[in-house]
C-alpha cells in the first residue's frame, strides 16, 4: 500500500460532483467529524439526514437556522440496531424521494467493551451501507450514488494499544472494497470509497486510557498520544468532501495533515482464481 501525496484541492476526475440538489445521509452526524461533514454538505447545497444515537439540540438548531431553505432531517437511532437502521433509511427515502450520498462516520472507542465496539464500528457501517442500497441502486429504481465509509489509519497499520478498535477499522476497509467490485457498480451505479483519517481531535481521546484493554500500557499510551500530530474534525470533513468530488469507485484514502492521500492497494493473495 503506497501512499501518493496530493494537495487537498487536487482532483482525480475531470468533473467534480455537484452537491447542489443532492440528498445525503450522514451517520454519527451529531458531533465530531460527522457534524462537520453535515455542515459542509449543507453549505454546498445538499439536503442532509443525520442519523445518530446522541442528541445535540443546540447544533441542530444552528444547522436549520443557517440553511432554512434546505431539508435537514434528524433521526435518533443506534446504528447497531439493524431493523431500526433499515426503517430509518425507509423514512429518509420517503421524505427525500431518493438518496444520492451516504457518509458513514458513526463509531466509538472502547476496547474494553468488545461487543459494543464491534456492533457499532463494523456492524453499524454494514447496517447503514446495506440499508441504503435498495434506495440508491439503479437496479432498484434509484439513481446510483456514492457511499463513503470512514475507517482509520489504524485499520491499515496496527497500533498495539487499540487492537479491537483497529480490527473494526480494518474490517471496514475490506467490506467497502468488496462492494466496490466493478460488477456491482455496473448493476447498481453505486460507488464505494473508504477514508482513513489519522489522529483527529474528537471525543475519542476523552478518558482514553480508561478504555484500553491493557492498563499496563497506560504510560506508553500517553507517550504515543502526545507524539501524534492531530488534525481537526473540520479539516477531515473538508477532505471527505474532496473525496466525494473525486467520485472514484474502490478508492482508499488516508487523510492526514489536511491532505488526502490515495493508497495503491496491491493484491497480496496471488493464488486466487480470476473473478467470475
Amino acid at each position: 500500500m503506497k501512499p501518493q501525496g496530493i494537495p487537498p484541492n487536487t482532483t482525480i476526475n475531470q468533473t467534480k460532483m455537484s452537491f447542489r440538489g443532492k440528498n445525503a445521509v450522514v451517520t454519527g452526524g451529531a458531533g465530531g467529524i460527522g457534524l462537520q461533514v453535515s455542515k459542509q454538505l449543507l453549505s454546498a447545497g445538499a439536503a442532509v439526514a443525520i442519523i445518530d444515537l446522541q442528541d445535540n439540540l443546540e447544533e441542530f438548531v444552528k444547522l436549520r437556522a443557517a440553511h432554512p431553505t434546505q431539508s435537514v432531517m434528524i433521526i435518533k437511532m443506534d446504528v447497531a440496531n439493524k431493523k431500526g437502521v433499515e426503517a430509518t433509511f425507509e423514512e429518509i427515502a420517503k421524505t427525500f424521494g431518493n438518496i444520492d450520498i451516504v457518509v458513514n462516520v458513526a463509531g466509538i472507542f472502547n476496547d474494553k467493551d468488545v461487543q459494543r465496539t464491534l456492533l457499532v464500528n463494523l456492524g453499524g457501517i454494514i447496517n447503514s451501507t446495506l440499508s441504503a442500497l435498495p434506495y440508491m441502486g439503479k437496479d432498484n429504481g434509484g439513481k446510483g450514488g456514492i457511499v463513503v465509509n470512514m475507517s482509520s489509519v489504524v485499520g491499515l497499520d496496527p497500533m498495539f494499544i487499540i487492537p479491537v478498535y483497529g480490527a473494526t477499522k480494518a474490517g471496514i476497509i475490506n467490506f467497502t472494497r468488496c462492494l466496490a467490485n466493478e460488477k456491482y457498480y455496473q448493476r447498481s451505479g453505486i460507488k464505494f470509497v473508504t477514508v482513513c483519517p489519522g489522529a483527529t481531535m474528537t471525543d475519542m481521546f476523552t478518558n482514553f486510557t480508561e478504555k484500553i484493554i491493557f492498563p499496563e500500557t497506560s504510560d506508553e499510551t500517553y507517550r504515543i498520544l502526545d507524539r501524534l500530530n492531530k488534525q481537526s474534525a473540520a479539516d477531515v470533513s473538508r477532505c471527505i468532501l474532496n473525496v466525494l468530488e473525486k467520485d472514484k469507485n474502490g478508492a482508499v484514502y488516508v487523510i492526514e495533515g489536511k491532505r488526502v492521500y490515495p493508497l495503491e492497494m496491491k493484491p497480496q493473495w496471488t493464488g486466487k482464481e480470476q473473478a467470475l
